[in-house]
């Protein structure tokens, strides 16, 4: 693609997101809900597909051989050493744990627009830490379970693989789609984080 092009394409894109954040919070609520449903439904619908599929003996397979020498390059540098064990790269894990629980902190900005902030916030943070930990959790286990897909194959992206694997091209097609259009649910929830602040 042509670099104007794209940046066209990129700049437009963040002014119309901006514009939704600047009419107000109900708006990108409302768009938020929408959002989500849109881009968990492919994984509700994976779950239902592959329950009958699951097999509960490959959650617990370990690999063949040595996971951090054959099949991911890890830089040896940093303050955590690059430890398998039990079939398992810590660092790698630890990180993706990080960063994908990230931003709970960010919650708080909006206490100041929710009824009753001393009730109400510490329930929904409490519902929302059970929906993200499930929400991984229940799709890593039917992913894992269904499909006969060995530990080196879980590279970047594979999710979607095994998703189609599942229950067809159209649902790893549409989990790439979710996994794009959430990416703009990310964009508003930060920009109205920051405009909070």
């Amino acid at each position: 693609m042509n670099r104007l092009v794209r940046f066209f394409i990129l700049s437009s894109t963040a002014v119309i997101l901006a514009y939704l954040n600047y009419l107000g919070l109900e708006i990108v609520g409302k768009m938020s809900i929408v959002i989500c449903i849109v881009s968990m439904s492919p994984f509700i619908i994976m779950v239902l597909i592959g329950i009958p599929k699951v097999n509960p003996h490959r959650w617990f397979e370990l690999p063949d051989d040595d996971v951090s020498a054959n099949t991911v390059r890890w830089e040896d540098s940093g303050w955590l050493p690059l430890v398998n064990v039990w079939g398992v790269l810590w660092r790698p894990l630890l990180n993706n744990l990080f960063w994908n629980l990230n931003s709970f902190d960010s919650g708080a900005n909006f206490s100041g627009d929710t009824r009753d902030p001393g009730k109400n916030f510490p329930r929904g943070m409490f519902y929302s830490v059970i929906l993200v930990v499930f929400s991984y959790f229940i799709p890593l286990l039917i992913a894992i379970g269904a499909t006969d897909n060995k530990q080196s194959d879980w590279v970047d992206g594979y999710l979607a693989v095994a998703i189609s694997e599942i229950g067809g091209r159209w649902l790893g097609a549409w989990t790439v789609f979710a996994s794009g259009i959430s990416n703009l649910a990310l964009f508003q929830a930060e920009m109205t984080t920051d405009a909070l602040e």
